[in-house]
């Protein structure tokens, strides 16, 4: 038994994504495209963040299309992080001028773009391993007997959140003291309850906007964050391997790139702080609730 308004919500929300999904793969030269690449990945992870809410047995082959949008995910992930470094330092060269003609910038660039050629190669070894064009199979809702029942629509919405509300929101220890994993693994959880809220927030009194302003933001700063500390990991390494083969030049200037990263990483984990300090749990949980006519008050409230 299933609830007919939350069953409709989410399906009218996969024929949405599924659509935007199918636009974006059939757009000439995505692959190559930094943009068209990235659109399609975060198309795929919203039909996914529809289909962790859905009743699986309602769409055929449900578990199938789960694991090719999984494959699709994944495979975009390791260009799309390639194209996110070279950005970031493009955008260095243009804003700290000294950098622009360091040796370190352009070796690391030319590395960057090495790695990002290979990682679309084995992209499209992987996608030619996929029959995406069958993706809307999935939207063929069988005819089942008097599957519905009438219900609570708000009370189902929360029980489909709580589960992503727990650990979407930053301890006091990792607000006082930088870990570069335990923040990615935070920014996983939260770019999670985002997608589920935008997903659910058809069926709320008032459109969750504040609180999606926030959890972007805070996608955001923790997006930065790891951007930046993978970057500094790669460069790093490179930085060693120029230093132990007696590559003096290329190594200072390396470094030079390295303290500019580790200054924008610290950066953008002051704007995480910022963000959980002002936007504690229990204040998110109370606006959510009262934008989903849970309980009385100021429903602009994060």
């Amino acid at each position: 038994m299933y609830c007919l308004e939350l069953s409709i919500l989410l399906h009218r929300a996969l024929e949405g994504r599924v659509e935007a999904l199918m636009s974006g793969l059939s757009f000439p030269g995505w692959q190559a495209d930094p943009e068209g690449l990235h659109d399609v990945r975060v198309a795929s992870r919203r039909v996914r963040a529809v289909l962790d809410l859905v009743q699986p047995r309602l769409y055929p082959g449900y578990k199938r299309q789960c694991r090719k949008l999984k494959c699709l995910t994944r495979a975009l992930g390791r260009p799309r992080e390639m194209d996110v470094h070279m950005g970031i330092l493009e955008e260095m060269r243009q804003r700290v001028p000294g950098l622009a003609t360091c040796s370190g910038m352009e070796h690391a660039q030319e590395l960057i773009e090495f790695r990002r050629r290979k990682a679309r190669k084995a992209m499209a070894r992987e996608l030619d391993g996929l029959s995406l064009d069958n993706l809307p199979e999935m939207l063929l809702v069988p005819s089942l007997p008097d599957p519905f029942r009438a219900g609570d629509l708000a009370g189902t919405i929360w029980d489909c959140l709580a589960p992503w509300l727990e650990g979407a929101f930053p301890g006091q220890e990792l607000l006082d003291q930088e870990d570069t994993l335990a923040l990615h693994a935070l920014r996983i959880r939260v770019k999670r309850l985002r997608y589920a809220l935008e997903v659910l927030a058809a069926g709320f009194h008032l459109p969750p906007e504040p609180q999606l302003r926030h959890l972007k933001a805070l996608q955001t700063a923790l997006g930065d964050h790891h951007d930046r500390a993978t970057l500094e990991d790669l460069l790093t390494g490179l930085h060693r391997g120029l230093a132990a083969r007696g590559r003096t030049l290329l190594a200072e200037g390396t470094m030079a790139v390295l303290v500019r990263l580790d200054e924008e990483r610290l950066i953008a984990f002051e704007h995480f702080r910022a963000l959980g300090v002002v936007t504690p749990k229990d204040a998110f949980i109370g606006g959510l609730r009262r934008n989903l006519a849970q309980e009385p008050g100021d429903a602009e409230t994060p």
